[in-house]
């Protein structure tokens, strides 16, 4: 998992909530501070926000060179790269420049002595503090690494994403209440985890996350719902990243894939090539926001009772 804060807000409600629940899985975790070029908190500040809100161990893998107007760009500890920031313009390999030693004088000609001087002080305490990353604690949930950067600027991902490449865990077996899911089997099986309504707001869309979890899912083919016991076929099945959405032909053991639904889903629904299997452990969060709903107009008593039944 990938837990995103923002850099003024700090640790929000519901994001406790979601990594109580990667926490109790043992879920190996990746913090993301995001929004470096505004104004915001103290990055020290924020990690001991996240390691007392969240109950996380954390170790920086990057760090910030200033913040909002200030913001001169990270670096990457886990690699030895200074990645240079410029407002608007997606990052490229010209602005990262390998710098094993910080105490060179490389630092200076680049970010400036005063900038320089600072970020060394805080990359002492840092290395005093914090524990060295370990893998093996990252994979057992009892270290989370923590990657500094501007998600909207496209600054900072490239190090988290590479990383996060490198070092997270396989495809896990899942449970069901039939059996164990192993994602080398050849059939293909998963769950939907999520259910996002009006994803785009033209067109009042509903989409289910769907985790594949053995097997290949494959676009237009026939696959088994298994509590409506019926066959349904995806034509546009799609894969999301940050706003960028594209159809996938194909899907593999651990991948996410979005599917547009006309009301056959719920959380915790399976799809198989066949066999009934109800997958366990899928998270569910109570309503926290009651409101009385009136039916303004008797006559459109069924979209009202679809309505309620959507938001349900």
């Amino acid at each position: 998992a990938v837990v995103v804060i923002d850099v003024a807000k700090g640790v929000e409600t519901q994001t406790e909530k979601l990594v109580e629940v990667c926490r109790m899985r043992d879920t190996p975790m990746m913090v993301f501070i995001n929004k470096l070029d505004r104004e915001g908190k103290d990055a020290f500040d924020l990690l001991d926000e996240v390691e007392g809100k969240l109950k996380l161990k954390v170790t920086p893998l990057s760090w910030p060179i200033g913040m909002g107007s200030r913001f001169q760009g990270v670096y990457n500890l886990y690699e030895k790269k200074l990645n240079l920031f410029k407002p608007h313009h997606k990052q490229g390999e010209d602005e990262t420049i390998i710098i094993t030693d910080i105490q060179s004088s490389e630092l200076e000609k680049h970010i400036g002595p005063s900038a320089a001087k600072e970020l060394r002080e805080e990359l002492e305490t840092v290395t005093t503090v914090y524990p060295t990353f370990d893998v093996k604690k990252y994979l057992d949930g009892s270290i989370s690494p923590v990657f500094f950067g501007s998600a909207v600027n496209n600054f900072g991902v490239k190090e988290l994403l590479d990383c996060f490449v490198e070092i997270s865990p396989q495809p896990m077996p899942r449970m069901t209440e039939e059996r164990v899911v192993v994602p080398e089997e050849k059939k293909f099986t998963g769950f939907v985890f999520k259910i996002h309504a009006n994803m785009d707001p033209k067109h009042r869309d509903r989409i289910a996350f769907f985790r594949i979890c053995s097997g290949v899912f494959k676009r237009n083919t026939n696959y088994f719902h298994v509590r409506l016991n019926r066959q349904l076929k995806f034509s546009n099945p799609t894969s999301f990243m940050a706003a960028r959405k594209e159809v996938v032909e194909e899907a593999y053991p651990g991948d996410v894939v979005g599917l547009f639904d006309s009301g056959n889903f719920k959380i915790g629904d399976s799809l198989t090539e066949g066999e009934s299997l109800h997958f366990k452990g899928i998270p569910r969060f109570s309503p926290e926001i009651f409101r009385y709903v009136n039916n303004a107009d008797p006559s459109k008593f069924k979209q009202f009772a679809k309505g309620l039944d959507q938001l349900m």
